[in-house]
C-alpha cells in the first residue's frame, strides 16, 4: 500500500493545468449562454408603426429601433427573427401581419 505518495508538478505543468481549468470554465459558460439564447430566451418586440400597403414597419427591440421592410426576415438573435406575413390573392401578395419566427417558422403573430 502506498501511503506517502507525493506528486511533484513542475512550474510549467502547474501553469498548463491552470490554463486548462480557465479554458474549461469559459467553454462551460459559453455553452450555457448558447443554450439559454437558443432554447429559453424569447425576444420582446414592440410594434410602433406599421404600413401593410407598403410593407414597412418601425419596431422596437430592446433599446434598438428597427425598420422592417418587404419580404425579408430580420434576425433578432439565436434562432429568432421577425418578418411580414403575407397572403397570396389573385396572383398578388398582400402583407397583412407581422410574425415573430423561430428557426424560420411562425411562433407568434405580433400585429394583424
Amino acid at each position: 500500500m502506498i501511503s506517502d505518495l507525493e506528486i511533484k508538478l513542475s512550474k510549467t505543468t502547474n501553469v498548463l493545468l491552470q490554463i486548462a481549468a480557465v479554458v474549461g470554465a469559459i467553454t462551460v459558460l459559453a455553452g450555457g449562454y448558447t443554450f439559454y439564447r437558443n432554447y429559453l430566451w424569447k425576444p420582446k418586440v414592440e410594434v410602433l408603426e406599421v404600413d401593410f400597403n407598403n410593407a414597412s414597419a418601425k419596431l422596437k427591440f430592446g433599446k434598438k429601433m428597427l425598420e422592417l421592410e418587404g419580404d425579408a426576415i430580420f434576425l433578432l438573435g439565436g434562432d429568432w427573427g421577425i418578418k411580414f406575413g403575407s397572403t397570396s390573392k389573385n396572383g398578388s401578395t398582400l402583407y397583412d401581419r407581422i410574425e415573430l419566427v423561430r428557426k424560420g417558422m411562425v411562433y407568434e403573430y405580433l400585429k394583424k
